[in-house]
């Protein structure tokens, strides 16, 4: 017959013995004479988003129509053509930067600083795209 805290015991010896190799294997691998292999400092890295895919994950939540505080809902035309009208690179820089206009305030990157600078570039791209001019 077992008893429950066997299984317990034996999942904490196996833990214990997992934590004494990883302390000891380095001593053991310096003791051989060989060089340990070299450890990678490559990160993986994820794939940059897509500008509809920044948009349904971030952008969404002020430019859903009708659209929140001023921002420009996805698709209106009337709403978007003054700031088409004031080129890309304007767009683009209060996409990143951040911008309080008379409508409304763009926060820097839509508050998510963690996008690149190119992840926020497609977004404004595929936004500007949906517009009928």
């Amino acid at each position: 017959m077992h008893h429950p805290d066997h299984h317990t015991f034996n999942r904490f010896i196996r833990f214990l013995a997992f934590l004494i190799g990883v302390a000891v294997a380095p001593v053991v691998l310096a003791a051989s004479g060989e060089p340990p292999a070299p450890i990678s400092t490559v990160e993986a890295v994820a794939p940059a988003l897509t500008g509809q895919q920044v948009y349904n994950n971030v952008c969404i939540a002020c430019h859903y129509p009708p659209g929140v505080g001023g921002a420009p809902a996805l698709g209106d035309t009337n709403a978007w053509t003054p700031r088409i009208a004031q080129g890309m690179d304007t767009l683009i820089d209060h996409a990143l930067n951040g911008f309080t206009g008379s409508t409304g305030v763009m926060p820097m990157k839509g508050e998510r600083v963690d996008l690149s600078d190119e992840e926020i570039i497609v977004a404004v791209e595929y936004m500007v795209e949906q517009v009928d001019q």
